[in-house]
This record gives C-alpha cells, sequence and structure tokens, in this order.
C-alpha cells in the first residue's frame, strides 16, 4: 500500500492497523495516537457529529 491519505473506511482501517501495530511495544507512541484520537473525538462530539448530546459517540453515551 503506497503512502496515502485515508480516503475510505477500507484505507483507513488498513492505517489503523498499521499504526496500532507500530505503536504496540511503544508506550509513549500508544499514549500520543491515543490523546490525539480523543482530540479528535472530542472536537467531533463538539460539532454534534455523534448526535445533539453526543448520543452516538463511540466512547460512550454522553447524556446525562
Amino acid at each position: 500500500m503506497s503512502a496515502k491519505d485515508p480516503k475510505c473506511v477500507k484505507t483507513m482501517d488498513a492505517v489503523w492497523r498499521r499504526l496500532m501495530e507500530y505503536a504496540k511495544d511503544d508506550k509513549d507512541a500508544e499514549k500520543n495516537i491515543a490523546e490525539g484520537f480523543n482530540r479528535m473525538l472530542d472536537t467531533l462530539l463538539g460539532e454534534d457529529f455523534f448526535g445533539t448530546e453526543g448520543q452516538c459517540d463511540p466512547r460512550g453515551d454522553h447524556r446525562d
């Protein structure tokens, strides 16, 4: 697979798997990836991507 930006679910899945393989033995890399991923999800949550109350957030429902 060439070094391209992931533009579809299939490519994103392959990139994610390679990223996880890269970080599996490096706790600092793992932490950096997790923090960046959570920031991205928080941004999407703030833009109502997961529903107006965050009910569809893959990390869990944000409704009270």
